[in-house]
């Protein structure tokens, strides 16, 4: 039997030998452990993308809510807007009719202070910082718990109430409840873009722009009323009253919407910059979400007469266009409603006059969606896998689709499809797995971008300078790579680096879906960030002891961790992070056969 024993062990380390000898001739490259490339950390880009919004925050509330230590208040004059027809795009006539609901204290002017500055300039424009502050509670909607197991709950409700509490300050309700005016818009941007400088520096006039029932801008309206639906969802369990107040809001803006017979686009304000080109998208959304937190049927019918069924798969969830977003609530609703019958389905095509023997699955035209782009329906595939469909902010497309497609995967069987993992590979691309190995999230990595278009972070007198910018502004997703692969690092350049509110808001929502389906115990967050020290008062961030050879982290070293080796240098499933760290078994820096001979030769020692 020792005799067995010792000619099987023979033969294994003879095989051992034969593999080895085979992996060195064979054409695999060694991988630096060091190769910022490889770093596929979802939780740490969750972490990090978040904080692009706290150096977008504005108002009174910053230094109470933000986490920068380099951001403070600013526009602090927005507490102040005089109401008059110059300070405010409302008449005379309509101010003076609306007094005592517009300006309660009598001392003749309007609070809208608060909320998010659009991108890197001061702007607070009306359609994305709806959208974005919608999209992020949408996130966190659907993957709460991965937001709760990487510690960002905490960061991330703090930005959906100042996003939202904004909403609630700046939508002026009678005694009644009924919705008199919304404050959509703070700053002119023909003003604003001739500055360069901190926000904290500016004092440049900043019109404040209102939605009345004669400029309703019926699209801006029904986004901010989703963006309280979805609050309400948010905190209904741990904060019901003020829950409530975000459902109240919500009901009061979408009633505003609903009751104007001359609904229209939100044009009066944002001139060239965000024109929008229709509103019956942002108000479908709108009643969907408001029929998902109260179930009046009354949502459902509104959401009915305009949803069109066939758009969704025409583009993707962006601020001008929320057909995906929209199609993925109503099939949820449709889930909860009667999932295996077609009585909602039959409901919609009554509304809408289809056919009665038409084929309606709501769930099957957000599949689409992603189908066209991970085919090159819409836009194109780049030479280096990219999926690619504008240059105006070609990664806030793409992650928008990653985040639908994790939505779609989290509600059918809810483990990873081909969605999901064209997704990652996606995410991988811009996490610095491209032809030019540069990762587009601003302090990621050593190869992130680092000349954002972005005033606060820049410290910059002009966006034309070029040297290295003061501050590092983690977390933001610059414009992209165009459809060529090729990318321009400037801070001049507002296309190719544009960061923006709306640029990160899916952004965020998919790297939770991520975590959620391929995060494991090597992805940690981060702790050395220019932060104020409260926000790591409630966050648990781990540093673990690494023990070389075990590199799916269970304390053990077995052949589970030889096979990840195997994969990871045959390419089939890349190692990053503590596992990457841990597969380097002779501290040379690289991962390479050696490695994996000494690994396998130590199990076989055991």
């Amino acid at each position: 039997m020792k005799k067995e024993k010792i000619l099987a062990k023979i033969a294994k380390t003879s095989m051992v030998s034969a593999i080895t000898l085979s992996m060195l001739i064979s054409p695999m490259s060694a991988i630096n452990v060091d190769a910022a490339v490889l770093e596929y950390n979802y939780a740490k880009a969750l972490q990090l993308s978040q904080f692009f919004y706290d150096a977008n925050m504005c108002g009174t509330g910053v230094d109470e809510n933000g986490l920068y230590e380099w951001r403070t208040d600013c526009h602090t004059y927005d507490a102040k807007v005089k109401l008059n027809s110059t300070d405010t795009n409302m008449s005379d006539s309509f101010i003076n009719s609306n007094r005592s609901v517009l300006d309660p204290d009598g001392d003749g002017t309007v609070d809208v202070s608060g909320g998010f500055h659009d991108a890197g300039d001061h702007v607070k424009f009306g359609m994305p910082e709806a959208y974005s502050a919608s999209t992020l509670g949408w996130g966190y909607y659907e993957f709460k718990d991965q937001y709760k197991a990487t510690g960002q709950d905490t960061h991330a409700k703090t930005i959906l109430r100042y996003f939202n509490d904004y909403f609630m300050k700046c939508t002026f309700l009678n005694s009644s409840g009924k919705a008199i005016a919304f404050c959509y818009q703070v700053g002119d941007g023909d003003i604003d873009h001739a500055y360069w400088q901190a926000p904290e520096k500016d004092t440049m006039f900043r019109r404040a722009w209102f939605a009345t029932d004669a400029l309703p801008s019926t699209d801006c309206v029904s986004a901010t009323a989703a963006s309280l639906a979805v609050n309400y969802l948010n905190f209904k369990d741990e904060d019901p009253t003020y829950a409530e107040k975000s459902l109240k809001y919500a009901k009061a803006l979408f009633e505003f919407a609903e009751r104007c017979s001359n609904k229209s686009v939100n044009n009066d304000g944002p001139k060239g910059y965000y024109g929008s080109s229709k509103w019956q998208d942002d108000y479908c959304w709108a009643a969907a979400w408001l029929y998902l937190a109260t179930k009046d049927d009354h949502y459902l019918t509104e959401a009915f007469k305009y949803f069109d069924y066939y758009a969704a798969p025409c583009w993707t969830h962006c601020w001008n266009d929320v057909w995906a977003g929209t199609a993925c609530i109503l099939a949820e609703i449709d889930d909860l409603y009667d999932k295996n019958s077609q009585v909602f389905e039959d409901r919609y095509k009554k509304a809408t006059g289809k056919n009665q023997y038409e084929t309606i699955d709501f769930w099957s035209q957000v599949a689409k969606l992603v189908d066209n782009w991970m085919n090159g329906s819409l836009g194109k595939i780049t030479p280096g896998g990219y999926a690619f469909l504008d240059k105006w902010g070609s990664a806030r497309y793409n992650t928008a689709t990653q985040f639908v497609a994790t939505v779609y995967d989290k509600h059918h069987g809810d483990k990873p499809s081909k969605y999901s993992e064209w997704a990652k590979k996606q995410t991988n691309y811009l996490l610095g797995n491209n032809p030019l190995n540069r990762n587009y999230i601003v302090g990621y990595n050593s190869v992130s971008a680092k000349y954002p278009h972005h005033r606060a972070s820049s410290g910059f007198s002009r966006c034309e300078e070029t040297g290295p910018q003061k501050y590092v502004l983690y977390g933001a997703l610059v414009g992209g790579p165009d459809g060529n692969d090729q990318h321009i690092d400037s801070t001049a350049d507002y296309i190719y680096n544009e960061v923006t509110i709306d640029y990160n808001a899916a952004f965020v929502g998919a790297c939770a879906g991520l975590y959620r389906f391929f995060g494991d115990s090597s992805m940690k967050t981060v702790t050395d960030l220019p932060v104020k020290a409260k926000y790591y008062d409630n966050t648990p961030v781990v540093t673990p002891e690494i023990l070389i050879g075990d590199l799916n982290m269970d304390k053990s070293i077995d052949a589970l961790d030889l096979a990840a080796m195997k994969m990871h240098l045959l390419g089939s499933k890349l190692l990053s992070g503590d596992a990457l760290k841990a597969a380097d078994m002779n501290s040379d820096g690289f991962v390479d056969a050696i490695d994996f001979a000494k690994l396998k030769m130590y199990m076989l020692s055991l």
